[in-house]
């Protein structure tokens, strides 16, 4: 009974007698249970949850790493978007080759979509190292209880601390990838590989020097003298084809000449008839006076020669004019060619993309671990003392928690009691025994 007394007075702490030396001792205390803890190197390991640089190390590895693997090199790329882009990069010009530009284009923006993750990243890290506050172990934990004050001072300089290394971290994962974008290297020992493959894709399986030769083959093959009968039998065809096409044609002009004027003499015959009377009473008038214009005549001539801009009686269509140059493509088969051009293109950056996530995936957690947590670790005692031990706040910061003081002096007392009554019986069994 005793001895649980003990041990819990023990954990109370005792009374402050020095507190510049207890206020060192704990910062002390503080930071090298911090450091212990993201090393992996505490006393009381939890094994219940990752806790520490476990947790970093998880965050490193799975959440990054596989965010990074779920990213496809083509994700919100399409067909249309890579002969676009091909097609840009050639100006006036129709291509002849792929240009290095679009490539250079395209890899680009993909590669910009690996930059959100690791900031995101960096987020986590420091998200975490402010966790890790919380669980330094229970020695420190129970000086926190002890001296609330001095508690929220501490977590108030490892907050502005990690507070301040963020954005030079974030600075630099930001260059990381930058310096990724800066300089397209097509002479990557990884990427030379793919790169010497072009050509070889690029060739045409339908070569018209190969479909040519092909095809004359079989007359190449025959020898000259058949070669020459064969051509002189096809001429002699051609030529009497001609002429009877020739005779065809010179006949049907023959029998439609005959057929008009038929037709003429028809048509003048009836209308000689049908003016005889008007001819004979009106010959004197038509001497005097001029002929007069027909008026179906006139009202044509009128319409035809009035313009009009309502497009209601004017036959006369506008000039043929070149349609709009659409802002969107609209989906099509593509052509042979310009399918080809779109694999080349797709796989180049399918190669260099993943060069660059894996560089990427390596380089991002080294830059967090030199730039955030590491400088925590070496600054955290140092940062801890410039700013807490200070005689004027010594005072301040020391002052127990009232239920901390009031349980240590009942355990106190009750101690005393224990051991008073443990005492008296004692002396109760000596005076027994004589």
């Amino acid at each position: 009974m005793s001895t649980q007394f003990q041990s819990l007075l023990n954990s109370y702490g005792e009374d402050v007698s020095d507190k510049s030396q207890t206020l060192l001792h704990i910062i002390t205390k503080f930071s090298s249970a911090y450091c212990s803890t993201i090393e992996g190197t505490a006393r009381n390991i939890e094994t219940t949850e990752l806790c520490g640089g476990a947790r970093l190390c998880y965050i490193f590895h799975e959440i990054f790493g596989r965010t990074l693997d779920s990213i496809h090199p083509l994700a919100g790329l399409t067909k249309m978007d890579i002969l676009t882009a091909i097609r840009n990069a050639t100006g006036p010009r129709p291509a002849l080759f792929v240009p290095e530009v679009s490539f250079e284009l395209l890899v680009k923006r993909q590669i910009r979509r690996l930059e959100e993750p690791s900031l995101r990243c960096v987020e986590l890290i420091h998200e975490e190292m402010q966790r890790i506050v919380q669980h330094c172990g229970n020695e420190v934990q129970q000086e926190m209880l002890r001296f609330p004050k001095l508690h929220e001072k501490i977590v108030d300089v490892v907050t502005q601390l990690l507070r301040c290394r963020l954005p030079a971290t974030n600075v630099m994962v930001e260059n990381i990838v930058a310096i990724e974008l800066a300089y397209i290297n097509t002479k990557h020992p990884d990427f030379h590989k793919e790169a010497a493959l072009v050509p070889s894709l690029l060739k045409t399986d339908n070569d018209p020097y190969s479909q040519s030769r092909r095809t004359n083959t079989p007359r190449n093959n025959m020898s000259p003298q058949v070669s020459s009968h064969s051509s002189v039998a096809q001429n002699q065809q051609q030529q009497m084809q001609q002429s009877q096409a020739q005779l065809q044609t010179q006949q049907q002009q023959q029998q439609q000449q005959q057929q008009q004027h038929q037709q003429q003499q028809q048509h003048n015959d009836n209308h000689d008839q049908n003016h005889v009377g008007e001819n004979s009473t009106g010959s004197w008038l038509s001497n005097i006076l001029p002929p007069a214009p027909n008026r179906s005549d006139s009202i044509e001539n009128s319409a035809s020669n009035t313009p009009v801009h309502n497009n209601m009686v004017s036959p006369l269509k506008p000039v043929n004019l070149l349609p709009d140059v659409p802002q969107m493509h609209n989906p099509r088969r593509l052509t042979d060619k310009e399918q080809k051009d779109c694999d080349v293109i797709e796989r180049l950056i399918k190669s260099y993309f993943y060069i660059v996530r894996k560089s990427i995936q390596d380089s991002v957690p080294k830059a967090i671990m030199h730039f955030l947590v590491n400088y925590v670790k070496d600054n955290l005692q140092s940062e801890l003392v410039t700013h807490l031990y200070k005689s004027e706040k010594a005072e301040t910061l020391l002052n127990e928690s009232d239920h901390i003081a009031v349980r240590r002096k009942e355990a106190a007392d009750m101690l005393k009691a224990l051991t008073r009554a443990n005492h008296i019986i004692s002396e109760i069994r000596e005076t027994h025994m004589w």
